[in-house]
């Protein structure tokens, strides 16, 4: 029974990502921990959005912005150490709690269509990618300001899509390697997680099918809540 619900969100978790372009961890970690050790979710996560976004850049060649996606992937990376040293310094419990009351406003901001004109983009890219490494490093929580920089620059949702799964494609498999070399990359688990494989294409190929009938105001409601959802379950794990 346990394989069937875990395939089950496996699936939702894929089907999400593959509309929206990111929340493949938010949506399927809380769930998948009631279910799996918890050294075994981390790896299974990343592996399987790793997979669902294949799919989504297959789809959608030749559509994302390079001159934005590579320096903010760049970016990303020098904020990661910063992000991991501030845990050795701070209560994680209380950084978790900060961070996704920040997240909750963010996306409030961007609810009420607000928009904030950015005249330098590419450094804005910049910023926001230095910013995503820093959460992830910190929290894991590195999806929302990469999602709401996009979303801020008013862009089709197929442009916004793309360019969003090209950006956490590139930063899942930085994160892959950097398990790996820090050695806390289960590879049991990494090998188990190919069974999972059909679970996401198959929700990765629904999500698809959802995503070409959707409006833009619907995408960007579904995105928006999943933000929402990042900055709960966020603030949930610093209370707890």
């Amino acid at each position: 029974m346990d394989y069937i619900i875990i395939f089950l969100i496996i699936c939702f978790a894929s089907f999400i990502q593959s509309i929206t372009g990111f929340g493949f961890a938010a949506v399927s970690a809380p769930l998948l921990l009631l279910y799996i050790n918890p050294n075994y979710v981390v790896g299974l996560t990343v592996f399987g959005a790793l997979v669902s976004n294949f799919w989504v850049m297959y789809k959608t060649k030749g559509k994302s912005d390079p001159k934005l996606v590579w320096p903010m992937f760049a970016a990303s990376l020098v904020g990661i150490l910063p992000g991991v040293y501030l845990l050795t310094i701070v209560d994680a419990a209380v950084l978790k709690l900060y961070i996704g009351i920040l997240v909750l406003l963010m996306a409030a901001f961007m609810a009420g269509n607000y928009v904030i004109k950015v005249k330098r983009i590419k450094l804005a890219a910049i910023l926001v990618g230095i910013v995503s490494g820093f959460l992830g490093g910190s929290t894991s929580l590195n999806g929302p300001p990469v999602a709401l920089f996009f979303m801020n620059q008013q862009q089709e949702k197929e442009t916004l899509r793309t360019n969003i799964v090209h950006y956490f494609c590139l930063a899942n498999i930085a994160t892959l390697i950097i398990m790996y070399l820090m050695k806390t990359l289960d590879l049991n688990a990494f090998r188990e997680s190919i069974y999972v494989v059909p679970a996401v294409l198959l929700g990765a190929w629904l999500g698809e099918k959802v995503f070409v009938k959707i409006s833009k105001s619907v995408f960007r409601k579904v995105s928006l809540t999943i933000i929402f959802f990042c900055g709960v379950i966020s603030i949930i794990n610093g209370i707890t």
